[in-house]
């Protein structure tokens, strides 16, 4: 019996002992080959944004005339996203967020290449806008907070008026009101 034992023992640690099979790596995937956008690609794009943000806001708006001038396509479309989100109005940065959301659903060959700018620029916006919507909240909160401060100091200044009618207290009389009970 304890041979039996030793030997399954045995068996088990040599089970043990014994290497798994090494899996082979899978082939590493290349990733799919980036399509440039004419002419002058994602790069040209990223340097107009960098000089749209140097223009003074008559320059946006020549700018904009021109840009209008052009065919509408993909890239088309991001430029004038990026000039409309200079604007800081909030219907030109809907305006934009919208041109945006075109170019992510485009069908156009050029939109592939496109799409990591496009959705770094659908995220900038969302944040652009929930800031602008911040502002506002906070620019309401402190016009209201200043109506009721006014309305306190009115307030007081109408208190320091009445108490100023009020007649002279008599150099013994108490400070507080005589109790229900006396006459």
């Amino acid at each position: 019996m304890k041979t039996k034992i030793l030997l399954t023992l045995c068996c088990a640690l040599l089970g043990a002992c014994a290497t798994a099979p090494v899996p082979t790596p899978d082939p590493v995937e290349k990733p799919a080959p980036v399509t440039r956008l004419a002419p002058g690609g994602i790069e040209a794009l990223l340097a107009y944004h960098q000089w749209l943000r140097g223009l003074a806001p008559a320059e946006l708006a020549r700018e904009m005339a021109a840009l209008n001038a052009q065919p509408a396509n993909v890239q088309f479309a991001l430029k004038k996203s990026m000039l409309l989100s200079l604007s800081h109005n909030g219907d030109d940065l809907a305006r934009a967020q919208a041109l945006i959301d075109g170019v992510l659903k485009s069908t156009d060959p050029d939109a592939p290449a496109a799409r990591p700018l496009a959705q770094m620029l659908a995220a900038h916006y969302a944040e652009m806008r929930r800031l602008s919507d911040t502002a506002d909240r906070l620019s309401q909160q402190i016009k209201e907070s200043q109506r009721r401060t006014e309305q306190l100091n009115q307030t007081l200044e109408a208190l320091k008026t009445i108490e100023r009618t009020l007649p002279a207290r008599p150099n013994g009389a108490p400070a507080t009101p005589a109790a229900k009970g006396t006459p």
